[in-house]
């Protein structure tokens, strides 16, 4: 009987978030069995996580170091600049811009990565795709002596699939 009546205390108890104390919850991490609010947990194929729990397992797939992200800026500026060119010589020939385009910032963040030993920061995705506009901007200055509509067009399709190219996780 004394068991039932410190079961029913121990029910009754009000837990609160660790990093909003003004919240009660009863939702705890699966992994550190910290107690968090809905606001803070992460839903995962295996129930939910905390935040830091996440960021420290996505912590185990971003090796990336500074002489990484430069590489990947220079391969991607190359990138850029090579949209450009490639592009304009496409000519009138508006359509072949929309294949070649995105498949040049493919490439090039496929040579960034093998680069890099496929190592990847968090941030490598912005990189390549800033460094690829940027190239292919000074590209255009250098080679046309203007930025045209298309050729920014190109460079955003470059410049996206790059993007997306470091988001894979294969």
């Amino acid at each position: 009987m004394d068991d039932s009546i410190n079961n029913a205390a121990h029910d009754s108890e009000v837990h609160y978030c660790a990093v909003h104390p003004q919240r009660d919850t009863e939702l705890r991490c699966n992994r550190c069995d910290r107690y968090m609010c809905i606001d803070c947990a992460q839903r995962t194929p295996v129930g939910y996580t905390c935040r830091e729990c996440v960021r420290g397992h996505e912590n185990k797939f971003y090796q990336g170091t500074i002489i990484d992200y430069a590489l990947v800026a220079a391969v991607s500026a190359v990138g850029g600049a090579l949209t450009v060119i490639v592009t304009s010589l496409a000519g009138g020939f508006i359509l072949i811009g929309f294949i070649i385009a995105p498949s040049i910032g493919g490439a090039a963040a496929q040579i960034a990565l093998q680069i890099t030993g496929r190592r990847r920061g968090r941030q490598s995705g912005t990189v390549s795709a800033g460094a690829l506009l940027l190239g292919g901007i000074a590209g255009s200055c250098f080679l046309i002596g203007t930025v045209n509509l298309f050729a920014l067009i190109f460079l955003a399709l470059a410049a996206s699939a790059s993007f997306a190219r470091f988001k894979m996780t294969i």
